[in-house]
């Protein structure tokens, strides 16, 4: 180890090693400059030294497995003037005044925090610092703006529950890249209004699509704010919407065979006058069990033709099997997962397609409509009340990923994968009382390449994670 461009990485030719000792885990570098001539910065007399003065700092990055404690000799210099006096001590650029810590301990730490994973009492036990230190780093440096709009954006809540002025977090997402645009405190108009309307109208009347689920205000958004976009509703969502009502059909079926089970349990005790026990019905059995015969795409169900021993029924079952005793249950089963099947065929269908997938669901909606069954008569009026934002889902864009340009269908996937990206940092970090740090720290970790201050903000941070 001769080199103080290798050990800091830094160029600096009047610095050397003068010696290196070892104690325990710890690895001491000493360093100290060659004796040269200083003149008085302010009367420029020739100044003297005073003598050396011992300065320990600490330096982040491992040195053969050992901690890395640098032993600064900074020569102390008088003004020989006996009308000036003045006196300096030697700098050392890698650190700076008043510093426990190299200056590549800040650019380190704040690299560290682009692990959504980590927390911030971690990052301080890596650097031997406190909590406080690391995230004022953090704060000083990182503060992030807006990205630019594109002519697709995605817009979906993530629930934060920091106060009550702050439990829905809105996301904005370029839909091409993938990087959150920005992180509003709060879907409330009173928050999105003024933050859009301060947007330059250039800049908004580039927007083509706006995707988002269904929530009446985001799509409102086109007419307020984007005036040549058109809103999407992603597909996801309107699924989700359906498959949210067969499940409630199959917990009422449930409930209504666990009360018919109670009670004939009930009336065998009374008749035996003796406490008896009925074992698990067939349906309820299946219903807790099986219900995936029903909420589950068809095409991904995996038929397995060799037969399993069921304990429940004692006799051997394949698939094919299971559906026919889970249908057998209700006469409106089999008929509900045709009719969502045909929903599920027609989105998969006509991507790339919306003259095409806007005829087939005005079909879709009049055959719900007279079909009978309650359930997909209020899903065809949520078809008809969203009918052109499903139908600009069917778009599709050029992206790029790492093989190149691919089209894609307009959807909120992306964004709802970036949601999760916050509930991990807001578990990681068991809460967090300041909604600037917690911005901040998203967009850091999620943001290809994030743009740090040049210079630290002297403001200092008023509150930190809870960890």
């Amino acid at each position: 180890m001769n080199s103080i461009i290798d050990l800091l990485d830094l160029e600096d030719p009047d610095i050397f090693i003068s010696d290196v000792k070892i104690d325990g885990q710890t690895k001491i570098v000493t360093l100290e400059t060659h004796p040269a001539q200083h003149f008085c910065p302010q009367c420029g007399f020739r100044m003297h030294s005073r003598g050396i003065k011992q300065r320990t700092i600490n330096h982040p990055v491992m040195q053969d497995s050992y901690r890395l404690q640098l032993l600064l000799k900074q020569r102390r210099w008088r003004c020989t003037n006996p009308e000036c006096l003045y006196e300096m001590n030697e700098s050392f650029r890698f650190v700076n005044k008043y510093r426990r810590n190299t200056n590549a301990t800040d650019l380190l730490i704040i690299e560290a925090f682009r692990d959504l994973n980590i927390t911030a009492a971690a990052v301080a036990r890596k650097f031997s610092l406190s909590d406080t230190q690391v995230l004022d780093v953090f704060d000083r440096y990182v503060k992030l703006d807006r990205l630019p709009l594109t002519d697709a954006i995605s817009v979906d809540e993530v629930h934060v529950d920091m106060d009550r002025n702050c439990k829905y977090a809105l996301i904005i997402q370029d839909f091409y890249t993938g990087e959150p645009i920005d992180m509003l405190r709060s879907r409330r108009s009173e928050i999105t209004e003024p933050y859009f309307a301060a947007i330059p109208k250039e800049e908004r009347l580039k927007v083509k699509y706006l995707i988002s689920d269904m929530y009446n205000q985001y799509i409102q958004y086109v007419n307020r704010y984007f005036p040549n976009a058109v809103p999407v509703v992603d597909s996801f969502h309107v699924i989700q919407w359906l498959i949210r009502q067969l499940e409630n059909f199959i917990r009422e079926l449930l409930k209504r065979f666990k009360e018919r089970d109670r009670v004939r349990q009930a009336q065998l005790s009374m008749d035996l006058h003796r406490e008896v026990k009925l074992p698990l019905s067939d349906e309820v059995y299946l219903l807790q069990n099986y219900r995936w015969v029903l909420l589950k795409n068809q095409k991904s169900i995996t038929y397995y033709q060799n037969p399993v021993f069921d304990h429940h029924f004692r006799y051997f079952m394949n698939t094919y099997d299971y559906e026919r005793k889970f249908f057998d249950i209700n006469p409106h089963l089999k008929e509900m997962r045709e009719f969502k099947e045909m929903y599920i065929n027609f989105n998969d269908r006509h991507a790339g397609d919306p003259e095409g997938a806007s005829k087939q669901l005005d079909w879709l909606i009049s055959f719900y409509l007279n079909c009978g069954n309650g359930i997909f008569a209020e899903f065809a009026r949520l078809l008809q009340k969203y009918h052109d934002p499903i139908i600009n889902s069917f778009v599709m864009v050029s992206k790029t990923g790492p093989g190149g340009l691919y089209d894609a269908r307009l959807s909120n996937g992306p964004i709802e994968s970036i949601n999760r990206k916050v509930k991990d940092l807001k578990r990681m970090g068991r809460g967090f009382r300041n909604f600037e740090h917690m911005r901040n720290r998203f967009l850091f970790a999620t943001r290809n390449n994030p743009v740090i201050n040049g210079s630290p903000d002297a403001s200092p941070i008023q509150y930190f994670d809870n960890n």
